[in-house]
């Protein structure tokens, strides 16, 4: 591939994950305060905004596997398109809290395909940039919910909280469009055949991918407990509309993206990679704990701020060593594997969030986010560095003398 075709696709690509984000994100801010307008009560609602990352967590490994047995990215990418193109099409025609649960679930077998999108990106860097590959990729991430938002809450606030839902739509159609333009890099393996069974043991039985895949899953169930199922309906005691809504959580995407797109070239250099991780979960620790006790809208707005801040710089860094030095043809494998079990979080997250508030306060499961926030913190100091690193610079030696 010359440097123009590089180019290209690393700007359509680029592109394409915007609109993907945009697609699985531009109703987020509304979902929780629609539900509740609907008669829902908190615990359901939990479980609806949580059931996408239970999709997730069962789809992702399947897909990682069949990518990488089949060699294709670009067809699973574009079949998980259509299906978030549907589902939204159906909760928009008929909203209610069944077309809900399927249209965040059919959201989640979407957002599934974001291990082919991170793993298909960094295959045009190769393995030993993966991890700026990936701090770059994660940017669109928070542009696309980012724009996702603000596009989502302008249409929310003139025409309903469901017209939202057609935001989605519109732009998974753009991107499915796109993605027939976007040259696929095809991996060719050496000195070994592909060894299905070998490949997917190896993963499973890797204690350090267990590590990373746990301490992501506490990352993710501070985001989605938080900002996009219960810190909205602070903002909503505190008067906030739909606009104030989308711009809470524009709040966090401005803040986490530019915490992201300053990991490669900024904090992983001044703080290294681990502590890093260990500086954004004991700033979601914080904020966690004083986010309920959030007297107006404007101290609320700041404690997005860090909260963006602190996820970016917790979660960029553990999705990168989760296939750093990691050769191309396990890659989908292992990503895959990797973010099926950090889905768990997507969907414990808001669900434990909901129980609590029913059974006690939902100050105190803010609290108890926090608390495990903490916790994440320690074990990314304690064990990250010591066994994670060496154990990938062990299988990279490895895999170069097979």
């Amino acid at each position: 591939m010359n440097k123009v075709q590089f180019r290209f696709n690393i700007i359509l690509f680029f592109i394409i994950t915007v609109l993907f984000f945009i697609s699985i994100s531009a109703f987020d801010p509304f979902i929780s305060s629609y539900a509740e307008d609907l008669g829902i009560s908190p615990a359901v609602i939990g479980s609806v905004m949580g059931v996408t990352g239970l999709a997730s967590m069962f789809f992702r490994f399947p897909l990682g596997v069949f990518s990488d047995m089949l060699n294709k990215r670009r067809l699973i990418i574009q079949v998980g398109l259509l299906i978030t193109i549907i589902g939204w099409i159906i909760a928009f025609i008929e909203p209610n809290a069944t077309t809900l649960y399927l249209a965040k679930f059919l959201d989640g077998i979407t957002g599934a395909t974001w291990v082919l999108y991170t793993v298909m990106f960094a295959s045009y860097f190769g393995i030993h940039n993966s991890a700026k590959a990936v701090a770059f990729l994660t940017l669109a991430d928070y542009i696309g919910a980012l724009v996702g938002s603000i596009v989502g809450g302008i249409v929310a606030n003139s025409y309903g909280y469901s017209y939202s839902f057609l935001v989605a739509v519109f732009a998974a159609s753009i991107a499915f469009v796109l993605t027939f333009f976007l040259k696929e890099k095809k991996v060719t393996v050496k000195r070994e055949t592909y060894d299905l069974k070998k490949i997917v043991k190896e993963q499973i039985t890797d204690k350090n991918l267990w590590l990373l895949s746990l301490l992501a899953i506490i990352a993710l169930m501070a985001s989605f407990g938080m900002r996009v199922t219960f810190t909205p309906l602070v903002a909503r005691d505190l008067g906030g509309d739909a606009i104030a809504l989308s711009w809470l959580s524009n709040t966090f995407l401005i803040a986490g993206g530019i915490a992201a797109a300053l990991c490669g070239g900024f904090f992983y250099k001044k703080l290294g990679l681990v502590n890093t991780a260990v500086v954004g979960a004991f700033l979601q620790c914080v904020v966690a704990i004083l986010t309920p006790f959030a007297p107006n809208l404007l101290l609320l707005f700041c404690l997005q701020a860090f909260s963006g801040i602190a996820f970016a710089l917790n979660f960029t860094v553990l999705m990168s060593l989760s296939i750093m030095n990691i050769p191309e043809h396990k890659q989908s494998t292992r990503m895959g594997f990797f973010q099926s079990v950090f889905s768990f979080g997507m969907f414990f997250g808001p669900v434990l969030m909901g129980i609590l508030t029913v059974a006690f306060s939902r100050s105190f499961s803010f609290v108890i986010i926090g608390i495990l926030s903490a916790i994440s913190g320690i074990l990314i100091k304690f064990f990250i560095r010591t066994k994670t690193i060496e154990k990938q610079k062990i299988l990279t030696k490895t895999d170069q003398i097979s």
